[in-house]
């Protein structure tokens, strides 16, 4: 499915994503967890026991760690992110520091 990955340090990039939660899990490195992405059809998959990691974006009042994924989010599950959503996106969270 297609997705935005976000490494530490990296600017976001279009990705071809797992299409099922334990594929991106394993794709990601462990246990991910979902935060929705305001009032979007989307979601910020990213790894709570990475806080060992280095930073990689500050969302929504917090700090996130290591890999993040952000994919299509509707009627409770993982879809494509819509390409005109994922341009959004890809701009949305190219600083550190992201604005809500």
């Amino acid at each position: 499915m297609r997705g935005i990955v976000i490494d530490p340090g990296a600017k976001p990039e279009l990705y071809r994503l797992p299409d099922t939660l334990q594929e991106l899990q394993r794709f990601m490195g462990g246990y991910a967890q979902r935060c929705p992405i305001d009032n979007k059809f989307a979601a910020l998959f990213y790894l709570p026991q990475a806080g060992q990691s280095l930073p990689t974006r500050h969302y929504n009042g917090r700090w996130f760690y290591g890999r993040l994924c952000l994919v299509g989010w509707r009627n409770a599950r993982m879809t494509d992110l819509p390409m005109p959503l994922a341009e959004e996106l890809l701009q949305k969270f190219t600083p550190v520091e992201v604005t809500p």
